[in-house]
């Protein structure tokens, strides 16, 4: 891990009062007193897309650190300016998930994530690029991008909780599409419920989805489950939560640095838990690690 910079670099604050379902906006005036306290400019983000705007600006303006305040999505924003810069991605959790920073051991309190964005170390991450996007965590398509999608729908319904919601919901009407996987150790073909490419062990608030995955080891854990009932899904699903699903027969887990996703039907990719790209039937989808492309507080 390399050492903290912030005392020799500049430092923004960028805030998405969008994430946690607007509930970040509530902490604009402590982020104001934080960042006037650290000598840093502070910026409010005006949609997802402007997110990414930021951060590029930031990167223009030569930031040591932009310490961004918001949600997984809001992190994914950011990572799109941010890849492959020197500028390092401070993160203070304040969205529904959270994965990121439950992975990077952030403390979810806000003025702790707040201190140790400005002066933790700071640590290369790997990504995931999909064509001309990048993602932090992973890269999903199937059921488990169609319960993302249910999920940003939902706007009774806060933290974890709009997860499993969203899970037992799309459960009721997804049909498993026949998918083709080309990856660095062969092919996979069949019906599934879903495949991702981690780079971070969780997502979905908490879902241990690939145990294993390591966020700078130059590799992707591919998850694939194969098609299951409705029953045996939601036997399997409380399992995700501990990481103890991947023993499961159905459940197929391999390591690789590239992959080519291509289904029998339409349907929308995600990564942290944003739309990534929509492609039609038989055009596949084409992901690979880029290693150590972000610079992370951690």
């Amino acid at each position: 891990m390399e050492a903290s910079n912030a005392a020799t670099g500049s430092v923004r604050f960028l805030l998405n009062p969008a994430a946690g379902r607007w509930g970040a906006a509530a902490r604009l005036d402590r982020l104001r007193v934080l960042a006037s306290a650290a000598g840093a400019g502070l910026v409010v983000s005006k949609s997802g897309a402007d997110i990414a705007v930021q951060a590029r600006r930031a990167v223009a303006d030569g930031v040591a650190r932009l310490v961004v305040a918001g949600g997984d999505g809001t992190m994914h924003q950011a990572a799109q300016g941010l890849a492959g810069s020197d500028c390092a991605l401070g993160v203070v959790p304040l969205g529904t998930g959270n994965d990121l920073a439950g992975t990077l051991g952030i403390p979810a309190d806000f003025e702790a994530a707040a201190g140790r964005a400005l002066t933790g170390g700071v640590r290369r991450l790997d990504l995931v690029r999909v064509e001309g996007t990048v993602c932090i965590g992973y890269a999903g398509v199937g059921f488990d991008s169609e319960v993302t999608r249910f999920a940003n729908e939902v706007k009774r319904l806060r933290g974890p909780l709009v997860y499993v919601y969203a899970v037992l919901h799309t459960l009721t009407t997804f049909k498993p599409p026949a998918m083709r996987v080309v990856h660095d150790a062969g092919i996979f073909e069949g019906r599934v419920m879903f495949a991702v490419l981690a780079n971070l062990p969780r997502f979905g608030g908490g879902m241990r989805i690939a145990p294993a995955a390591l966020p700078d080891d130059g590799w992707l854990d591919l998850v694939i489950v194969r098609q299951l009932s409705r029953l045996r899904l939601l036997a399997v699903f409380p399992k995700v939560y501990r990481g103890t699903h991947v023993t499961h027969p159905e459940i197929q887990i391999v390591r690789t640095r590239r992959a080519e996703i291509t289904l029998d039907r339409e349907m929308t990719l995600y990564g942290g838990g944003e739309p990534v790209a929509t492609h039609a039937a038989g055009l596949p989808f084409v992901a690979e690690v880029m290693p150590g492309a972000l610079r992370v507080v951690a």
